[in-house]
């Protein structure tokens, strides 16, 4: 398997599994508050970090269900495109460009769910925290693997050399944008 690829397979391994684990559990903390209310989630840990507050809130339950089952489905969904990234199967660009359309959506939705949970509800969930950590994640992957088909399709060595730079540069901004919110959350609450 080629680099790149070992790369974007890594990278979305790491952010399928740990957005997994933390939508899973969220979830099931969720059942235990709906069905005991005086239950504390694991994800309680101050006034500041209260997953409880958050789950409790309209905003867990936008469309009507916990959001943390949107991440269970999705995060599972990109569990199995790893491996199949590490078995040396290669997508076609529709597949990428499709995946990459459903994660600037999730993206945008945990933006929205970070000014809400920051400014509205002044609590930070910490599993909701690392669900947008691995969203961004995900959104990496899609453009780093999007990025490499335009480089294979390039003849100009310039030009594939100025893909591959900004290829190389989307984890490392990627993690800085998720520090970033995850810090601005922090400052915020």
């Amino acid at each position: 398997m080629e680099l790149k690829n070992r790369t974007s397979a890594w990278v979305l391994l790491v952010a399928a599994v740990t957005g997994f684990v933390a939508s899973f559990v969220l979830t099931i903390d969720k059942f235990k508050v709906l069905k005991d209310q005086g239950y504390t989630p694991s994800c309680n840990i101050n006034a500041t970090l209260n997953c409880k507050s958050v789950m409790l809130s309209k905003q867990a339950e936008v469309f009507g269900f916990p959001n943390s089952i949107i991440g269970v489905a999705t995060f599972a969904m990109m569990l199995v495109v790893a491996v199949a990234l590490f078995l040396g199967i290669r997508f076609p660009k529709i597949f990428w460009q499709l995946l990459l359309a459903g994660t600037v959506l999730a993206a945008l939705f945990c933006h929205w769910l970070a000014f809400q949970t920051t400014f509205v509800i002044g609590a930070l969930c910490p599993y909701c925290m690392v669900a947008w950590f691995a969203t961004l994640l995900v959104l990496s992957v899609g453009l780093r693997e999007l990025l490499q088909l335009k480089k294979e399709s390039l003849t100009d060595e310039s030009s594939q050399f100025a893909v591959e730079t900004i290829q190389k540069w989307m984890v490392p901004f990627h993690l800085l944008w998720a520090a970033l919110l995850i810090g601005a959350a922090f400052i915020g609450v």
